[in-house]
Parts: structure tokens; sequence; C-alpha cells
């Protein structure tokens, strides 16, 4: 069935609580405009993203760094350092630098438009996402207190 990007957003998030263990279930999220979604731990800077990129109908599911220039600078190479472990879990998994001076570590899922399966697949992917990095993004956040 299709969703309206509000309820696909909305489906995304109770799946994503739902399958967290329960120490991470307490996230804040926020809705950009258009058709995205971040999801955070305290850090809005550095924060989980699915984008519904609709030209190319993909979805983008990702850790974004959008602090400053340097922090995420700082975080790319710590995350990049790490990238043999990363793709353990998230063999699909690409770390590049991205617009106004921001970095990603993410993937693409297809998504023609939103449905029932892709957001079945994103709450997938999104959980994986969170369950493998956070502990390490919490671990780079510690060592720049």
């Amino acid at each position: 069935m299709m969703l309206a990007p509000a309820d696909f957003f909305a489906e995304l998030r109770k799946g994503v609580k739902a399958r967290l263990p329960a120490p991470m279930r307490e996230f804040r999220t926020s809705r950009g405009r258009g058709r995205l979604m971040k999801l955070h731990f305290g850090e809005p800077a550095f924060h989980y993203e699915a984008w519904h990129h609709t030209g190319a109908g993909r979805l983008e599911i990702g850790l974004h760094f959008e602090a400053s220039s340097a922090e995420n600078d700082a975080a790319f190479e710590f995350f990049r350092s790490r990238m043999v472990q990363v793709k353990a879990s998230l063999p699909r998994a690409e770390l590049e630098p991205w617009d106004r001076g921001w970095s990603r570590l993410y993937e693409t899922l297809p998504a023609a438009r939103l449905d029932d399966g892709v957001v079945k697949e994103a709450v997938e992917s999104m959980t994986t996402y969170i369950v493998t990095l956070q502990p390490l993004l919490d671990q780079y956040l510690r060592s720049r207190e």
C-alpha cells in the first residue's frame, strides 16, 4: 500500500523504536522539509537520517555529521579508520564528505514510491545502522571531551 510521506516516516519511527534494544529506545526525531526524518541521541549535529530522493527513486539511510567542519572532519577520520569493522555489519555502507563541509556514512535502498515494503526494509536498515554505529559514535563523542 502506498504511504504519504508523513505516514511513512511515522511508521519508520515506530518500527525502529520497537526493534531497537530497550536502552536505545530513548531517541529524538525531527522531520525536515520534504521527505526526510532525523533521529539522534542528544547530539543533533550527529544524527541518523532517512531521506527519500524522489528523483532517483532511492531512500538514503545513514549517519550524518553536520557539525562544524573541524568536528565533521574529526568524525570522518574516526569512522574512516573503523570502516572494516563497520562494513562487517553494514556491507553496503559508504563514507564520504558531502555538502557544506558535512559528511555521511550511508547507503541507499530502492524506493520509487513509499510503501509498506520500503518501510519494512527501512526499519531493518536504520535499526542496523543505529545498533552498529551508535556505540562507535558514543566512543567518538567521549573522545572529544
